[in-house]
């Protein structure tokens, strides 16, 4: 699978902004149509904004993981995905250290992309996130 593009669908959602939150993540293999990977968690009450980048960075740690050397990382987060690719400046502070960390993850691909997509086109890693939202945090 060598130089083959892993997809990553990724969304974070957020019930009242700041509120309860969730994150969702499905990674799919080369020229596969199901996922090898799914992520729906539950994570500290936050935004939006940091349940996006929350969910991003828990998508490409998995990725990393299961070995993906390529990386298409698909966002309905039109901001998130504009913040990654340089044309919208990232002004918050905590936003500033969790892009940071994102960048730094996709670096360690040999090849990686974050692309926004239309939330139509993102409805598993959606449903993934609100089912996120609706679950317990996870224990410590």
């Amino acid at each position: 699978m060598a130089n083959q593009t892993w997809i990553l669908h990724t969304d974070g959602a957020c019930k009242g902004n700041p509120g309860r939150s969730g994150v969702g993540v499905a990674l799919y293999k080369p020229d596969t149509t199901e996922p090898a990977y799914t992520v729906a968690e539950r994570i500290p009450d936050t935004t939006n904004n940091v349940a996006e980048y929350s969910a991003l960075i828990r998508g490409l740690k998995e990725a990393l993981l299961r070995g993906a050397d390529n990386i298409e990382a698909r966002t309905d987060s039109e901001l998130m995905a504009h913040q990654i690719n340089g044309r919208y400046k990232v002004s918050s502070p905590h936003i500033a250290v969790l892009h940071a960390e994102a960048k730094g993850l996709l670096k360690r691909f040999a090849s990686a992309k974050v692309k926004h997509v239309l939330r139509g086109e993102n409805a598993l890693a959606d449903k993934l996130a609100n089912q996120g939202v609706a679950g317990e945090l996870p224990a410590k």
